[in-house]
């Protein structure tokens, strides 16, 4: 299935979109995946799990800021409760010539490089978070330079990477993009059990050495490595919401061999799943002791 096209309603007196989206939860790829003409800021105020944008799959948390460029196809999955600021606008939103003006060029550069999404980090995610909620206090002029500031703010901060790999073309073709969407819903389907490579590059109408170049050219990985990316963000979700432990939590991430599970965990994570396990705990006590604490 390919991406959904969203035609996005304008709204009549406003050149931009800001709106606030709540869910219960989103849990399939199937109804999150979508594309469309305008650039997309989104601002995640509540929630956290996994973000597809392009050829890339990531976690995300609370707080997380970033933008898609035109046509770029994006989604967000959760079990949780979810709420995002989303602020949706066309690159001419204020004329074809504006972003042309050397005053504004920066803000060009911004939309250009948005079409491989870009994420930000650290103290720019909480300044650009406190710039999207003031939009809804605003009105008329006063909205628009407010967006502005938001736009120059995350054109010059240096807080921030490319969401998908030097790999992925803005222009890739929509056939490619239903293979990489079957692809990822397959992996997330049946990650926790006995997966197959043959079975994948079938549900795509490839052979397996067609399946295996087809992956590497648009997301640098290999089916496997793909496959313990995701099993090894399940373990640490594991890890940090239950009190499972080690080789169980293994087994239900979707490892046979206890010890391959540790050494995929500790390439991925830089630590063997017993001190990222004793470090989380330890964490979690300081501050359990330090919420109890009297000043």
């Amino acid at each position: 299935m390919k991406p959904e096209y969203e035609k996005i309603q304008n709204r009549p007196l406003h050149s931009f979109i800001t709106k606030t989206v709540e869910r219960p939860q989103r849990p399939t790829l199937k109804e999150a995946w979508h594309f469309h003409p305008e650039i997309e800021i989104c601002v995640t105020l509540k929630s956290e799990g996994k973000r597809f944008v392009g050829n890339d799959i990531s976690d995300y948390l609370i707080n997380d800021v970033v933008i898609f460029g035109a046509n770029l196809p994006h989604g967000f999955i959760t079990e949780m409760e979810s709420k995002q600021i989303v602020i949706q606008l066309q690159e001419s939103f204020l004329g074809l010539e504006f972003l042309e003006k050397p005053e504004t060029h920066i803000i060009k550069e911004l939309f250009t490089k948005a079409k491989r999404g870009i994420q930000f980090h650290g103290k720019t995610q909480l300044k650009a978070k406190q710039f999207a909620k003031q939009l809804f206090q605003l009105t008329g002029f006063a909205k628009i330079l407010k967006l502005l500031k938001l736009l120059n703010y995350l054109a010059t901060s240096d807080e921030c990477s490319f969401i998908t790999n030097p790999s992925f073309q803005p222009d890739m073709r929509m056939n490619e993009l239903k293979r990489i969407r079957v692809v990822y819903h397959y992996i997330l389907e049946n990650y926790q059990q006995k997966i197959a490579l043959e079975e994948a590059a079938k549900l795509v109408s490839m052979t397996k050495s067609s399946f295996c170049r087809f992956l590497k050219k648009h997301t640098k990985k290999t089916f496997s490595e793909i496959v313990n990316s995701i099993r090894v963000n399940h373990a640490c979700d594991l890890i940090m919401h239950s009190h499972k432990n080690i080789s169980t939590i293994g087994y239900e991430s979707g490892f046979n061999d206890i010890s391959y599970f540790s050494r995929t965990f500790k390439n991925l994570t830089g630590k063997n799943p017993k001190v990222f396990m004793l470090e989380h705990r330890c964490k979690e006590a300081e501050n359990t002791f330090m919420g109890g604490k009297q000043f």
